[in-house]
């Protein structure tokens, strides 16, 4: 810009402030675009007409459009499920931005209450603001988001403030090629399958998930579960979460079938989990893995649940804890069973804990070693004590 130009611009720029400040001039406003709501799609919002049309409309075409719905913070009644099926590729942020609204499940076919189903590339698919899907245990999962195998992805989602109850399936549930996608502020409670299952299915590879602040409590399955749908091993290993609570799950608090891979759990608290299981048993944990698992700052407590660990499984590679801890009361205490690892696994898995307090038991028979670093508790080598390494 030449200097003549400048002081041509500061001038003008110089009058619309003046005129701004004297009200002398009326200067054009510009008005974000807002979009559209779920009434425009028929919603009613009294929690008694059958609002599930609207809102599988709605999906439909915020996707199309590339849209943010809003969702009023109402009670609506679904009676089927809402349902979105790509029919081309999305590359446009889309979805619902809630404000409290909660979706009250009247199914009762077993289908789930809201599936999201990729068949092209589908990105940027947003639920936030805060949605609470209330079930009655005679659907199937509350959230679902699938991508079969072979070319087609769902990814690049985030979901914020979901709250998933009483439903007949899973909580949340992941499947097939669905990546690169954050979970953050949610709550998945007694569910009749896992809070939150992420899953290998029809091929299809789920990874690089994120789970931020998030609950997983009094779920007749898991709290959390990453599995495989097509075999009986491997599976999803990419989950990592950050802080967040899991509790009163009648299975494991958290279930890796194979392992955190790269990822793992950082800042999570355990209490009470295996609930099917009695105080002591020995195949009761907070967290189960094949494999290797990674933990940093977790905890676990226990008073009347069957995890006698924080961590137990089978494992054939490096498996670390750093700063975690078991406590017991109760029930629990009164076994004088509770400890932070249970080591298994084969000849190739080692256990290292380093600044770990709870304690270490070593299955029968295992072929996988220990080593723990400045940690306390009891273990078959001795008492583990700051300042000193022990292992077996």
């Amino acid at each position: 810009m030449e200097r003549r130009d400048f002081f041509a611009t500061g001038a003008a720029l110089g009058v619309v402030g003046l005129a701004s400040a004297g009200h002398a001039v009326n200067a054009t406003t510009i008005t974000p675009k807002v979009g559209p709501s779920i009434f425009d799609f028929g919603a009613v919002g009294d929690g008694i007409t059958d609002d599930s049309a609207a809102f599988s409309k709605a999906l439909q075409a915020a996707a199309t459009k590339g849209q943010v719905v809003t969702v009023p913070g109402l009670t609506y009644c679904i009676a089927h499920p809402i349902t979105y099926v790509s029919s081309g590729n999305v590359g446009a942020p889309w979805g619902f931005q809630c404000s409290g609204a909660t979706l009250l499940s009247k199914i009762t076919t077993g289908e789930d209450v809201m599936s999201l189903t990729s068949n092209n590339t589908v990105r940027y698919f947003r639920l936030t603001g805060g949605l609470k899907i209330t079930g009655n245990g005679a659907e199937g999962s509350g959230f679902r988001l699938f991508a079969p195998g072979g070319a087609v992805w769902f990814y690049n989602a985030t979901i914020d403030g979901l709250s998933v109850e009483a439903v007949g399936g899973h909580g949340l549930l992941f499947e097939g090629n669905v990546f690169e996608t954050t979970v953050l502020n949610s709550y998945f409670q007694d569910c009749k399958k896992n809070g939150a299952t992420f899953a290998q299915s029809k091929g299809g590879v789920c990874s690089a998930i994120s789970l931020i602040g998030c609950f997983f409590n009094q779920n007749v399955g898991n709290g959390l579960s990453a599995t495989n749908f097509d075999a009986q091993y491997g599976g999803t290993t990419d989950v990592r979460v950050y802080g967040g609570y899991c509790r009163d799950n009648k299975g494991y608090g958290f279930y890796y079938n194979n392992g955190t891979g790269s990822g793992g759990l950082e800042q999570v608290g355990f209490e009470n989990n295996c609930r099917a299981l009695s105080p002591g048993d020995q195949n009761g944990a907070h967290v189960y893995g094949l494999s290797r698992i990674v933990m940093t700052n977790c905890s676990g407590y226990n008073e009347y649940g069957g995890a006698t660990y924080l961590l137990r499984g089978w494992f054939s590679g490096l498996t670390m804890l750093d700063s975690c801890s078991q406590d017991a009361g109760g029930a629990m205490a009164a076994t004088g069973l509770s400890r932070l690892v249970q080591v298994n696994g084969s000849n190739t898995g080692h256990v290292l804990l380093r600044g770990c307090s709870g304690g270490v038991a070593v299955s029968s028979g295992t072929a996988c070693t220990w080593q723990a670093q400045n940690c306390t508790g009891p273990s078959p080598a001795g008492t583990l004590t700051i300042r000193t390494t022990l292992g077996g």
